[in-house]
């Protein structure tokens, strides 16, 4: 199964594109430091979709965590 990783995905466009990604099959990972959005928005992510996608709350710009999400995921 192909993994997408999403950036920013609880805001407003990385929500939406995780709702598409989630439609069209594909295993979402969603990685977000929460700073101007909330966890809530996957809520309603996954109920549009019938299903969740991966959350993992971090920074981008946190190293050892990107070198963990890419050694667990074939992203």
């Amino acid at each position: 199964m192909n993994t997408i990783l999403v950036t920013g995905g609880t805001g407003y466009i990385g929500s939406h594109t995780t709702l598409a990604l989630l439609q069209r099959g594909f295993h979402v990972v969603v990685l977000d430091n929460l700073c101007n959005s909330a966890a809530e928005s996957l809520a309603r992510v996954a109920q549009i979709a019938n299903r969740a996608p991966e959350f993992v709350q971090g920074d981008i710009r946190d190293r050892a965590l990107l070198t963990r999400l890419f050694a667990q995921h074939a992203i």
